[in-house]
C-alpha cells in the first residue's frame, strides 16, 4: 500500500515537472512571423506581405532564394543558392530578382529580429508563375454577331516574351478572365467573369443595338495569382433586334363635321432605346370599324417616318379602333390599339378624387381614385401649358390600370399655369370622361397690370372696364383686383373687386381730373400697375343729366299735351258735328207779344275788379245802311245782358245784322280778344233814370234795332244773335240798358273790351 502511494506521488511529481518545463519552453520560444503572399513581376521584382510574430521585432528581413527544385530545403543553410533580400520595419517588402519567373522555383521566408534573438518563418517553395501578375493583354476588336443581338465577339493578343501562359494552357482553361463593359453615357461599368479558351471569345451579356466600351484582364489559374491590369478599351455595338414592345398610342378626337366625319389625331411616344432594339425606320397605322370596315383614307398617317410622333386622319362617325406598330431592320413590334367611341355614345365615368400637389419648381404629383362602378384597364394623364399668345405642346402619359398616382417631372416650369387632365380607359369601351385641374408648381406676382379704359362717364359716376392680364404674365391665380384713383396732390383711393370681375363703376366722385389704374393680386402678392386712364369730371359733366334729360322731359310733356289737345279737338268734331244750327229753324222767325213790364234786364253780380265800359255811338241818320253804333264792353260776363224776346233771327235780306266785327281799335277790327257776352232782355229797375240817346237814335215805332251777341267758340266759328225791337216798349228797355252801361263806365267799373255793334234798319 505504501509502495502504491509512493508510485502515484512520483508520477504526479513527474507530470508537474514536465508541465513546468513546457511552460518555460513556451515562454522562451515565441512564434515566428507568418507569410501571407507574394506578387511576382516577371523579370523585375517580388513583393511579399506577412504578419508579425509574437515577439516585437526591431526589423524584419525578406529572403528569397532561387531553388533548383520546388522542395523545402534542409534546415542547414545553403550558401550556394542565389538569394535576394530586403529589410524593413514594416510588414511588407519588395526585392529585385532579376530573373525570369516563368519556370523558376522560389523559396521565400521572413526573419524577425528582436531583443531576444532572431526568429524565422518556415520557407515556402513554389514556382514563380503561381503568384506572378500577368502583363495586360491587347484588345484588337469588338464585333457584333448577326442573329445574336445580345452578343459580341472580342479578339485579343499578348506579348509572348512577357505573358507566361502558353496557348495550350489557355485552351486548357488555366487562364481566368474578366470583362468590363459600360453602355455609352454610363459612368459606372459592369464587371463579369468570362471563360477564355482562345484569342477570340464570344460574350453574350449585352442589349441589342447598344454601343459598349469593353476592357479585359486575366490571371493564372486561381485566386493565388493576382489580376493583371485592364487592357486597352475598345467600343462595339450589338446587332439590332425587333422592337420588344409596342409604341404607346393615344388620340385626340375632333368634332363631327357636316359630312359626318371627325378629324382624329393619333399621338404616340417614340420607343425607348432599350425597347426599340434598333433604329425605327417607319410606323404603320391600321384602323377598323366595329363592323369590320377598313378605313380607306388615312390622311397624313401614310408612310410615317422615324421622326413622326403624330398624324391626323378623317374618321367616319361611329365606333372605330386604330392600331400602331413600329419597325426596324430586324422586324416589327407588337401593336398598341385605341378605341374611339361614336359621337352619340355616352362616355364612361371619370376617376374620382383627382388632385395635384407641387413637389418643387419642376415637378408635381397627381393622385386619383378609380371609378367606383367600373374596372379601368388604364389611365391617361395629360398636361399642357396654358398660353394665349403662343401654342404649347400637349404632353401625356399612359399608365396601367393599377396605378393611382403619377409624378410629372417633364416639361414643367415655375410660375407657369398648367392644365392637368385625367381619363380612365375601359378597353373596347373607349376612354371615359375627362376631369381637369389648373396647377402652378410655384406661384409668383404678376409681371404686368390690367389694361383699363373708361367705358362711360355719367355725372359723377365713371364706369370702368379692363382687359385681364395675359395668362403668361399672371404667374399665379388672380384673387382680387385693386382699383386706384387719385387727383393731383391727393392720396390715392382704392376699391377691391373679386378676380372674376372685369367691370366696375365708381360712384359719387367729386369734380376733378383723376388718374385711374389697376393692380392684379395673386396668392404670391400684388403685381405692378397697368396703364393710366385719365378721367375728367367737371360741373358740365355733373349737370349733364339736367341739360339733357330735363329738356327731353319737357319736350315729351309738350308733345303729350299737344296730342291730348288734338285728341280733344278731334273728339269735339266727332261728337258735336251733328248738332243743328238754331238759326236755320223756324223759331228764328218767332216773335211773341210781350209787355214792357215782363221784360227786364237781368244784371249779373259784378266782380270787384271790373272797370267801367266805354260806350261809343255812331249814328249817321242820313245813311242808315252804312252807319254803325259800337258799344265797347270790358269783361262782358260781369255786366247785365239783354234777353231777347224771341229766338235769334237768322240773317235775312231785310237788313238784319248777321255778324259783328270785334276789335281792340277802331281801325283794326279783326283781332279782338275772345271774351263775349250774352244779351238778355229783361225789365230794368223802374227807378233808373230815363236813358238819353242821341236824336238820331230816336226811332219810330216802325223802326227796328238789332243787337248782335258775339260768341267765339274754340273752333273759331263766330255766332251772332239778332234782336228785333218792334215796339216802343222794347226800345225803351234797350235805352235803359244803354244808360246802365254808360253809368257803369262813368263809375270806372268797365274797361275797353270787344264791341257790340248795333245797327238800325228800316222795316223794309
Amino acid at each position: 500500500m505504501e509502495r502504491l502511494l509512493t508510485v502515484v506521488w512520483t508520477c504526479l511529481l513527474g507530470s508537474g515537472l514536465t508541465l513546468a518545463d513546457f511552460n518555460a519552453t513556451s515562454q522562451t520560444a515565441p512564434g515566428p512571423p507568418r507569410l501571407i503572399g507574394c506578387v511576382f513581376i516577371i523579370r523585375t521584382n517580388v513583393t511579399c506581405r506577412w504578419e508579425p510574430g509574437d515577439t516585437p521585432a526591431a526589423y524584419s528581413t525578406l529572403k528569397v532564394q532561387i531553388a533548383p527544385r520546388c522542395e523545402i530545403p534542409n534546415s542547414t543553410p545553403n550558401s550556394s543558392l542565389k538569394t535576394f533580400t530586403c529589410t524593413t520595419s514594416g510588414s511588407s517588402c519588395t526585392t529585385g530578382i532579376g530573373a525570369s519567373t516563368d519556370r523558376i522555383c522560389f523559396c521565400i521566408s521572413v526573419i524577425s529580429h528582436g531583443v531576444g534573438g532572431n526568429v524565422s518563418s518556415a520557407p515556402r517553395c513554389q514556382p514563380g508563375r503561381i503568384e506572378v501578375i500577368l502583363p495586360p493583354v491587347v484588345l484588337n476588336s469588338v464585333q457584333q454577331v448577326n442573329g445574336a443581338p445580345q452578343c459580341l465577339n472580342v479578339s485579343w493578343s499578348r506579348d509572348l516574351h512577357l505573358f507566361s501562359v502558353a496557348e495550350s494552357e489557355i485552351e486548357r482553361g488555366d487562364l481566368n478572365s474578366q470583362i468590363e463593359f459600360a453602355e455609352k453615357g454610363e459612368e459606372i461599368a459592369q464587371v463579369r467573369n468570362v471563360t477564355v479558351n482562345g484569342l477570340c471569345i464570344l460574350v453574350c451579356l449585352f442589349r441589342p443595338d447598344t454601343l459598349y466600351t469593353i476592357r479585359l484582364r486575366n490571371r493564372y489559374r486561381g485566386p493565388a495569382s493576382p489580376w493583371s491590369q485592364w487592357s486597352n478599351a475598345v467600343q462595339g455595338r450589338t446587332a439590332e433586334d425587333a422592337p420588344s414592345a409596342a409604341p404607346v398610342l393615344w388620340r385626340k378626337v375632333g368634332q363631327v363635321s357636316g359630312d359626318r366625319r371627325r378629324l382624329v389625331s393619333l399621338l404616340w411616344k417614340p420607343l425607348p432605346r432599350f425597347l426599340a432594339n434598333g433604329r425605327v425606320v417607319l410606323y404603320d397605322v391600321f384602323c377598323q370599324a366595329e363592323d369590320g370596315q377598313i378605313l380607306s383614307d388615312y390622311g397624313s398617317c401614310r408612310k410615317l417616318q422615324r421622326a413622326n410622333t403624330s398624324c391626323s386622319l378623317p374618321l367616319p362617325d361611329g365606333r372605330w379602333s386604330c392600331a400602331l406598330t413600329a419597325s426596324n431592320s430586324a422586324g416589327t413590334s407588337p401593336q398598341d390599339r385605341v378605341w374611339i367611341l361614336g359621337s352619340s355614345e355616352t362616355e364612361p365615368p371619370a376617376p374620382v378624387r383627382f388632385n395635384a400637389t407641387p413637389l418643387g419648381d419642376s415637378s408635381m404629383e397627381v393622385r386619383w381614385s378609380p371609378p367606383p362602378d367600373l374596372s379601368a384597364t388604364g389611365f391617361v394623364v395629360e398636361w399642357l401649358a396654358v398660353r394665349e399668345k403662343s401654342s404649347s405642346v400637349l404632353q401625356w402619359e399612359k399608365l396601367d390600370g393599377s396605378c393611382t398616382k403619377l409624378v410629372i417631372a417633364e416639361g414643367l416650369n415655375p410660375m407657369e399655369r398648367y392644365a392637368v387632365s385625367l381619363k380612365a380607359l375601359y378597353g373596347e369601351q373607349g376612354a371615359g370622361q375627362k376631369v381637369t385641374l389648373h396647377v402652378y408648381t410655384r406661384q409668383g406676382t404678376p409681371s404686368a397690370g390690367p389694361s383699363v379704359r373708361v367705358h362711360q362717364i355719367s355725372g359723377s359716376s365713371v364706369e370702368l372696364s379692363w382687359t385681364p392680364v395675359p395668362v403668361e404674365l399672371l404667374h399665379g391665380f388672380i384673387r382680387n383686383y385693386t382699383l386706384f384713383y387719385r387727383t393731383k396732390n391727393q392720396p390715392a383711393k382704392s376699391k377691391t373687386v373679386p378676380g372674376h370681375v372685369h367691370r366696375y363703376t365708381l360712384d359719387n366722385m367729386p369734380a376733378g381730373v383723376y388718374e385711374v389704374f389697376i393692380r392684379a393680386i395673386t396668392d404670391a402678392g400684388t403685381g405692378p400697375p397697368g396703364n393710366l386712364a385719365n378721367v375728367h369730371i367737371g360741373s358740365e359733366e355733373i349737370s349733364l343729366v339736367m341739360c339733357v334729360v330735363v329738356p327731353l322731359l319737357l319736350i315729351s310733356a309738350v308733345l303729350v299735351l299737344m296730342a291730348l289737345l288734338a285728341h280733344t279737338k278731334i273728339a269735339k268734331q266727332k261728337l258735336f258735328k251733328g248738332v243743328p244750327d238754331p238759326s236755320n229753324s223756324t223759331l228764328s222767325h218767332w216773335n211773341p207779344e210781350t209787355s214792357v213790364e215782363s221784360k227786364r234786364l237781368v244784371v249779373e253780380q259784378e266782380k270787384p275788379e271790373v272797370s267801367c265800359p266805354e260806350v261809343i255811338l255812331v249814328d249817321k241818320l242820313q245813311d242808315l245802311e252804312k252807319s254803325q253804333m259800337y258799344l265797347h264792353i270790358c269783361n262782358p260776363p260781369m255786366f247785365p245782358y239783354l234777353q231777347p224776346s224771341s229766338p235769334p233771327a237768322k240773317t235775312s235780306d231785310k237788313g238784319y245784322i248777321t255778324n259783328t266785327i270785334i276789335t281792340q281799335s277802331k281801325n283794326d277790327l279783326s283781332t279782338s280778344p275772345c271774351i263775349y257776352s250774352n244779351v238778355l232782355c229783361s225789365q230794368f229797375n223802374q227807378n233808373l233814370p230815363p236813358p238819353f240817346l242821341p236824336a238820331s237814335y230816336q226811332a219810330s215805332e216802325n223802326s227796328t234795332a238789332c243787337i248782335d251777341d258775339i260768341k267765339q267758340p274754340a273752333g273759331g266759328v263766330r255766332e251772332s244773335s239778332v234782336f228785333r225791337f218792334t215796339s216802343s216798349d222794347e226800345q225803351q228797355t234797350f235805352r235803359l240798358f244803354l244808360e246802365e252801361l254808360k253809368g257803369q263806365r262813368s263809375a270806372g267799373l268797365l274797361t275797353p273790351s270787344p264791341y257790340i255793334v248795333i245797327r238800325r234798319r228800316s222795316p223794309d
